[in-house]
């Protein structure tokens, strides 16, 4: 295993940057990345067409008038027209006269089912005219520029730089780094302070630049916006024995603003950097996206060939794993032995891969598996914490392989890795045997009897989620338990009038993928409720349209995850978009028959080692009855591969199972499997001699002797030679032959 210090020089490479889905990191991880992208160049100018125009105007006037048919012909005129998204805002402005305001009258329509759809298309182009409009380069410098016209324009100007936000920073910067426009400094950096938060990260980055006395302005200015997403850098600056005493004494100035405490001074700037690391990761309120309508957000980078920082859009569901990707590796340059910061940024990493996905994803699956458990258990803890399955999954994935003898259980009972074994989740669980069923350890450790029940558990499931359905009306609670029984998504659904009463019927199920509960006492009893598949499932809570509000009000204001509302009369649509919204919560989408087979298969083989290896700690006798039930399985590789566990199995009950299996009509019509079958009753003969009543026997005999199918014929008449049957049975078969 790689020490510290050299686990953190692999990941600081430039290979791993290459690896990570943003290619250049933040302005902090870079001093030289090379030229910028050119600035985006300006909207072309507004044109408020006559025709467009009049179109707009027709639309608002027919809404107004309540012609839903004219008012939805117009715009969907408009539309067809596919017109600029800043021209499209032209002719809704010149429509409005300043006297309507169009935004509001698409928003009312929205409440009428005639105009919903088309005023809905019609509000997302218009806001994308107001965005387009707003972050035009060419009217951020004209605003810039009318900030010294006294306060009237002062006021117009910042009201419009307010509406650019971030993407006026480049411009704001732009201008600060020209002294020809060194009168209107004083105004830009005061604009900066009030515009606020939308441009900290803009200046944190901006900060990376050389000049120490242009850095107080901007120091001063992020005092005065006050978050503390700029502790770290300040810190790092106030560190470095190369900063002024000037710049020290504005640092000094904007920390004891942002952090009224006076703690964050005497922090490392290396352990200030892993914080802000894990708030983006964890998305603490003020460490979000600000854009959260739109598709992609900025990271802003800092370029020294042009002195300003530029924006990198990433998507808005994966930037705060893009930013807390780059916290930790800056980090690990201030530290490189930081643990923490390891693990932190392959969790950020990992999360990134599941959230972005495509090619990018897993380019840096080959450092994560070089850093080993030691950095990859803190990782699954923080997964199991947060009860997101799917990074779950992927941490098991990269710790199995490497975990070895010594890894395997670094914390004891309190392993993540043992307490994956008791998720509800049942991927989760088969992925936590599999590791341990392979790591195949010398001796027992606590949760090692769940090994092979959890295996055998994966066996038997055709990949149909689990729903629990409580509701004291039984009208109500059977018309939900048929959305899930029969909709597109189905489900295998248990229900009660309580959840007590709900989970005596599930009392054999293995695994609960969904808890739809009514609003009242049984949601309490989830929590009290002593059943370790309630701990990780998703929860609907149902209620009438008048607690609804107040219901929603609640579970959004929970900080638990994978809870949702649903009115508790909800059709499919509504329902299964609330299932989707809690499953997605913590990750834990429903298994695909498909990939249920896949994790059927993979806990046979080990099922199958684990019954040849006669050293093994765990007890294969645990699987049988799973593994006997699983013989009348419709999947014939699924019953191929249980026949072959149950052949290596020293049990009696398995060898007539297999007897029984190979004799049924079930398998008449399918030649090979049962093959498969009688040889693994042939195997078992071996182990355990004969077991079976002479009645079986004398079947077996028979189909020696009738069976048309040559190969049945042989496997059958090996089962009877292994079976080593008294000499006057065998005679028959002689007595017999032709």
């Amino acid at each position: 295993m790689l020490d510290r210090h050299t686990f953190s020089g692999v990941l600081l490479s430039s290979a791993v940057m290459a690896a990570v889905w943003l290619t250049p990191s933040m302005a902090l991880a870079q001093a030289d990345a090379g030229a910028a992208p050119a600035p985006a160049a300006a909207a072309t100018p507004a044109k408020a067409d006559a025709k467009n125009v009049q179109l707009a105007d027709d639309f608002m006037h027919y809404s107004l008038v309540n012609n839903t048919d004219l008012a939805k012909a117009n715009g969907q005129a408009l539309l067809d027209a596919n017109l600029a998204p800043q021209d499209f805002l032209a002719a809704f402005e010149a429509a409005g006269r300043g006297t309507r305001d169009p935004r509001q009258i698409l928003l009312n329509n929205q409440k009428r089912e005639a105009l919903k759809e088309v005023s809905k298309a019609l509000l997302e182009k218009l806001e994308e005219g107001y965005r387009t409009t707003a972050r035009d380069p060419q009217r951020i410098r004209a605003e810039i520029d009318r900030l010294d016209d006294g306060p009237r324009a002062y006021n117009n100007a910042i009201d419009r730089l307010r509406s650019a936000g971030q993407y006026s920073a480049p411009l704001f910067i732009e201008y600060l780094n020209d002294e020809k426009k060194k009168d209107l400094h004083p105004f830009v950096l005061r604009a900066m302070g009030e515009i606020g938060r939308p441009l900290l990260n803009p200046i944190i980055e901006q900060l990376h630049m050389a000049d120490q006395s242009d850095k107080v302005s901007l120091v001063n200015v992020v005092g005065q916006i006050g978050y503390p997403q700029a502790l770290p850098v300040l810190r790092m600056l106030a560190s470095d024995a190369n900063t002024s005493a000037e710049l020290k004494k504005a640092i000094e100035q904007a920390m004891t603003a942002i952090d009224r405490e006076g703690k964050a001074a005497s922090v490392p700037a290396a352990d200030l950097f892993l914080t802000l690391s894990r708030n983006y990761y964890e998305r603490k309120p003020s460490y979000q996206p600000l854009l959260t309508n739109e598709a992609t957000n900025p990271v802003w980078v800092y370029d020294k060939g042009t002195n300003n920082v530029f924006a990198q859009q990433v998507p808005t569901n994966a930037w705060h794993t893009v930013m807390a990707i780059a916290a930790a590796r800056q980090s690990l340059q201030l530290k490189s032995d930081n643990a923490g910061a390891v693990s932190m940024w392959v969790a950020a990493t990992l999360k990134n891969d599941i959230l972005v996905g495509g090619e990018g994803a897993g380019k840096s699956d080959h450092i994560i598996r070089a850093g080993g458990p030691i950095y990859l258990n803190p990782v699954l803890g923080m997964a199991l914490a947060d009860r997101d399955a799917a990074l779950i999954v992927k941490a098991i994935e990269h710790i199995e392989p490497t975990q070895g003898q010594i890894g395997l259980l670094p914390q004891g009972a309190n392993s993540p890795l043992v307490k994956s074994l008791f998720y509800t989740d049942r991927t989760v669980r088969l992925k936590a045997a599999l590791a341990f069923a392979r790591a195949n350890p010398m001796s027992k450790f606590e949760g090692s009897q769940r090994v092979v029940p959890v295996l055998a558990e994966a066996i038997g499931s055709t990949g149909l989620p689990v729903a629990v359905v409580v509701h004291p009306d039984q009208q109500k609670r059977n018309a939900i338990a048929e959305i899930l029984d029969k909709g597109a998504t189905k489900h295998i659904v248990y229900s009660g009038a309580t959840l007590s009463q709900a989970m005596e019927s599930a009392r054999r199920v293995a695994s609960i993928e969904l808890l739809v509960v009514a609003n009242g006492p049984e949601v309490g009893a989830i929590k009290t409720a002593n059943d370790f598949r309630l701990s990780g499932a998703p929860v609907v809570v149902t209620g009438t349209a008048g607690q609804l509000p107040a219901l929603k009000a609640e579970v959004n204001g929970n900080a638990a995850k994978g809870i949702e509302a649903v009115e508790d009369t909800a059709d499919e649509t509504a329902l299964m978009a609330a299932v989707n919204a809690a499953r997605a919560e913590i990750a834990a989408p429903a298994i695909d028959p498909a990939v249920a087979t896949q994790h059927a298969l993979a806990a046979l083989v080990e099922l199958n080692n684990i019954a040849r290896n006669q050293g093994s700690i765990y007890n294969i006798e645990d699987a049988v009855p799973s593994l006997v039930e699983a013989l009348k399985d419709k999947r014939p590789e699924i019953v191929t591969a249980v026949a072959g566990v149950l052949g290596q199995v020293k049990n009696s009950d398995a060898q007539k199972a297999l007897a029984a299996a190979g004799l049924s009509a079930d398998l008449a019509g399918d030649a090979n499997t049962r093959i498969s079958v009688i040889m693994a009753l042939a195997a078992s003969a071996k182990h355990v001699g004969n077991a079976l009543d002479a009645g079986v026997v004398n079947n077996y005999i028979k189909l020696v002797q009738n069976e048309a199918d040559a190969g049945v014929r042989t496997a059958a008449a090996t089962a009877i030679g292994a079976l080593n049957l008294p000499s006057n049975q065998a005679s028959g078969l002689i007595l017999q032959s032709k």
